[in-house]
């Protein structure tokens, strides 16, 4: 019974191993788990510069008393204002606007959510107040399509497409 047992192990031993990638070589990642880089700074990151809620005059998401590196107040996110594209600050904005976004539901990113008008629990919670009237926003609808659209690397000869929005027509009148 040994033998027989034995028998038909090593076989299925042998298939499960030859399966596995060499000791230190690793598997290929999944396609499609990160965002673009250009399109962060082409589409959404003019969106933190501007200023985009009627109701407070100069207010800025990247401006000091709000999510400025430097001098913000904001909670966790930080950015810095008026990054040159390609900069180290870029890049900075690029991955602290990346760790509020949720690839696997854009909808349910913190990133979207902060800022909306009272459409889900999480609203409400912006310090800033509700700087998005609704999900038609043009800047949420940008943030949100940057979002939406994941590649295989952040600078995916696909990336690139993104339309910028008129950021003056974006938040309350």
């Amino acid at each position: 019974m040994r033998t027989f047992a034995t028998s038909l192990l090593a076989p299925a031993a042998a298939l499960m191993l030859a399966a596995c990638p060499e000791a230190g070589q690793q598997q290929a990642a999944a396609t499609g788990q990160t965002l673009c880089v250009s399109d962060f700074e082409m589409c959404v990151s003019p969106i933190f510069d501007a200023v985009i809620d009627g109701r407070t005059g100069q207010t800025t998401c990247s401006g000091g008393g709000c999510h400025d590196q430097s001098s913000g107040s904001g909670g966790a996110f930080k950015i810095f204002p008026g990054p040159a594209s390609g900069s180290t600050q870029s890049m900075a904005n690029f991955f602290a606007a990346k760790a509020f976004a949720n690839l696997e539901d854009p909808p349910g990113s913190k990133i979207l959510l902060e800022p909306l008008q009272g459409q889900s629990s999480i609203t409400g919670t912006h310090t800033g107040g509700d700087i998005f009237p609704d999900t038609g926003d043009a800047c949420y609808a940008a943030i949100f399509s940057w979002i939406s659209t994941r590649v295989d690397e952040d600078t995916s000869a696909s990336c690139g497409a993104c339309t910028p929005p008129d950021t003056a027509a974006c938040g309350y009148p």
